[in-house]
């Protein structure tokens, strides 16, 4: 091979690589910009959160950008105001999302209050009380199955028993509906099951003495 076409070699080699190095430049360029344009958008997202915002826009906002603290201070900020709409669509597939995250008893304490926060603002509404009252028991003894030594668990216990005392109170109502509306036996019936389901809730105590004195 005569020294020219070393030459063109060496020439080709050497374009090859500037080549490579500025292909590895401006990939390692657009992967700054997109953290730098992600980084920014999380710090938008946390200062609406931090002046109490929480609606759907914010919601979609802030599951797109999918960083798992966002999420959750989202999240609980949600909770707290009552909107579970936003709160839901921002826990979305978390586990899926974020399978490495250390946060998963918290994501799933979160969404387990859903269902609880539902039926404590069904007040006046029996019907509705015992039926989010059910979902929210199951999402609450689920959670402690899954999560036996959650820190979350002591926040979990002293609500399920509010849960329990409040669907009794709600059996409760019903039933005195029934009789005053002039279904007694299914009113008494009602009471019977209370008295059953909730042998530890004062609606409980009140369902005995009515059925006592009845009979």
């Amino acid at each position: 091979m005569s020294s020219t076409h070393k030459l063109d070699g060496v020439g080709v080699m050497r374009g090859l690589c500037i080549v490579a190095v500025v292909v590895g430049l401006a990939g390692c360029t657009s992967s700054v910009v997109k953290q730098q344009e992600q980084s920014s958008a999380v710090a938008d997202a946390r200062a609406r959160l931090g002046l109490g915002q929480c609606d759907m826009n914010l919601a979609q906002q802030v599951h797109q950008l999918s960083d798992p603290e966002l999420d959750l201070e989202a999240a609980y900020l949600c909770l707290q105001q009552g909107k579970l709409p936003p709160l839901e669509l921002v826990l979305d597939d978390f586990n899926k999302r974020h399978p490495n995250a250390p946060y998963q008893d918290y994501a799933a304490y979160l969404q387990a209050m859903v269902p609880f926060v539902r039926f404590e603002l069904a007040a006046g509404d029996d019907q509705e009380r015992l039926r989010a009252g059910r979902d929210a028991h199951a999402q609450l003894t689920g959670f402690i199955r899954h999560y036996p030594d959650s820190a979350y668990r002591s926040e979990i216990v002293p609500r399920l028993e509010s849960l329990l005392e409040g669907m009794a109170r709600s059996e409760y109502n019903l039933a005195m509906l029934d009789i005053e509306t002039g279904q007694r036996e299914r009113g008494e019936a009602r009471l019977r099951y209370l008295a059953q389901s909730y042998p530890r809730s004062k609606a409980a105590v009140e369902a005995q003495q009515w059925l006592g004195t009845a009979n």
